[in-house]
């Protein structure tokens, strides 16, 4: 490359002035558009108008490619019809008879909350708009195969119609029996619809699989198309990270479950891949059902909000649960402020899992307030991780959550892929969102936070399966570990900002 610059300059010696003058401008305008960029966090910035510095000309084109989460014209107008259609809904539903019982049940469920979970679930409101209803029945799994033999088990009982969205799909023994029950539901007349993220989903998308479904009559969509000429949505790397399932309106899936196996082909040396995903009967699946909906939209223009709002069965159980989606076109911060209200409930212990662990400032601040002011505060991460970059990241804020008493453990059983939080075995959340930049600014993610001792302790009790199977760090032991390991995990971590 330094030859061919050396010879272009000899050639033309005018070509270095001209190729300085547009690294600087180019420099100039990037910084600017950091600076006043309303959703980039000061950390974020400062990492950007460094990069932009050291590397005039390569930092402005990695941001402008991977820095600003912006999207394309066609999305915006999408996301605006989106939310339009949202508060004709909700300005419709207040004005109907059935509007005012369903805000009197509103405030009956927020009575029956405690005053903290009262100011969270104001909050997570503030955020898609949803608040937590009551009558929820919940059940977790963390084993793909049950999960997927229930899953399959609801499809082939659908009557209506079938929704299902994920990152990945794989087609192996496991997810085969989810795509033969789709199969035989669209054969027999139900609207079956499925929603694949463009880039996590790619090889499935032009598999043989994938052609058998659509030749069966299921619906097959990719979400965010990767193709220079088919994406409509600005960035390449802004996905629709969401697992989401939602069957005749009256069953509900939410969490970290990929459609695939736990040996995960695509990577396999990190097997077996451990996630957990809640099944929900009861009002909450509607608000699930209008994320489905408005993906739906926003990549096929189908309007099915005819979907929403009709035919919820009652759970038998008081399960109080709320649904939330975010992504970049919700207000900046929406989830780590999330998160963080969540570890502030902490009055004797937080455990939070995640495969990812690159927090910003105010989240690992709750982690360590939290430890501080006596909680028990545990932090449970994958051993060996698929991406070597945000494993050496997070290894910066190691000493500094040692150091205010949080335990950290590492699980030895595979590659945790669970996101969960469980505050006081009375609060928990299961989330498609990992706790780093990407999840919290990026993605298109799906959650669910569930005011319910019951269900809480028994995310709980998975939790401590998973510290069973994993090692905790000793503090003493860390703090040994040779400089060389600091100064490389520091040097990473000095990119946390934008991993």
């Amino acid at each position: 490359m330094l030859p061919i610059l050396r010879q272009l300059f000899s050639e033309w010696p005018i070509s270095a002035p001209i190729l300085f003058g547009v690294a600087i401008a180019l420099s100039l305008i990037t910084v600017i558009v950091v600076l006043t960029d309303r959703r980039c966090r000061s950390q974020t910035a400062i990492s950007w108008v460094l990069l932009v510095l050291v590397a005039p000309m390569v930092g402005p084109i990695i941001y402008w490619i991977f820095g600003k989460a912006w999207l394309s014209a066609k999305r915006e107008a999408s996301y605006r019809a989106v939310a339009d259609e949202r508060r004709e809904v909700r300005l419709r539903d207040e004005a109907s008879g059935a509007g005012l019982a369903r805000r009197e049940s509103r405030e009956a469920v927020l009575k029956a909350l405690d005053e903290d979970q009262r100011h969270l679930a104001v909050q997570a409101a503030s955020i898609s708009g949803e608040f937590p209803l009551g009558g929820n029945e919940i059940e977790i799994f963390d084993e793909a195969d049950a999960l997927f033999d229930r899953l399959a088990a609801d499809i082939d009982k659908a009557v209506q119609h079938v929704h299902i969205e994920f990152y990945i799909a794989l087609d192996d023994a496991t997810s085969a029996r989810v795509f033969a029950a789709l199969e035989r539901a669209a054969l027999r007349g139900v609207e079956t619809r499925l929603l694949l993220d463009g880039l996590g989903s790619r090889g499935f998308l032009k598999s043989e699989r994938h052609s058998q479904l659509r030749a069966a009559g299921v619906r097959v969509v990719e979400s965010l198309p990767v193709g220079i000429i088919r994406r409509r949505f600005g960035r390449v790397d802004l996905r629709n990270h969401r697992k989401v399932v939602v069957i005749d309106r009256s069953i509900g899936y939410i969490g970290s479950h990929n459609l695939a196996a736990k040996d995960f082909k695509v990577k396999e040396r990190y097997a077996p891949w451990i996630d957990a995903t809640m099944r929900v009967s009861g009002p909450a699946v509607n608000d699930m059902q209008k994320i489905f909906v408005e993906d739906w939209y926003l990549e096929t223009d189908e309007e099915l909000w005819h979907l929403v709002g009709q035919g919820i069965r009652d759970g038998h159980e008081p399960a109080i649960a709320q649904v939330i989606g975010t992504g970049p076109a919700t207000y900046e911060s929406a989830m780590p402020h999330l998160i963080l209200s969540i570890v502030h409930l902490a009055e004797e212990e937080v455990v939070l899992t995640t495969p990812y662990f690159v927090p910003d400032e105010p989240s690992l601040a709750s982690l360590l307030t939290a430890a501080r002011r006596g909680v028990r505060t545990v932090l449970v991460v994958p051993e060996h991780n698929d991406s070597l970059a945000v494993k050496l990241a997070s290894r910066k804020y190691y000493q500094r959550l040692l150091d205010a008493g949080v335990e950290i453990w590492q699980y030895r059983g595979g590659l945790l892929h669970a996101k969960t939080i469980v505050v006081d075995g009375k609060t928990c959340l299961m989330t498609s969102a990992n706790l780093d930049r990407r999840s919290f600014e990026l993605n298109l993610e799906a959650s669910l936070v569930v005011y319910d001792a019951t269900t809480s302790q028994r995310l709980r009790a998975l939790q401590e399966s998973y510290l069973a199977r994993s090692r905790r760090i000793v503090p003493s032991e860390w703090y040994a570990r040779p400089a060389w390991k600091r100064l490389v995990e520091n040097a990473v971590g000095l990119l946390s900002a934008l991993l």
